[in-house]
């Protein structure tokens, strides 16, 4: 795994944790270092199957 892959799950493990305490969506981009809104979304789809909204409780879905 390079140092970009493993930046990125380390932030989007972080980012599930955030989702499961609650924190809104934008709060989660701007606190886990995400550019942009779309960027993180696109990722976190494209990693997890599907949006951070459809995922609240903050736990991977399988």
């Amino acid at each position: 795994m390079t140092f970009p892959q493993w930046r990125t799950q380390a932030r989007l493990q972080h980012a599930l944790v955030l989702l499961a305490e609650g924190q809104p969506v934008t709060a989660v981009v701007h606190r886990c270092g995400w550019s942009s809104a779309s960027t993180f979304i696109d990722v976190f789809r494209r990693t997890f199957g599907h949006t951070p909204a459809a995922n609240p409780d903050g736990r991977p879905r399988s």
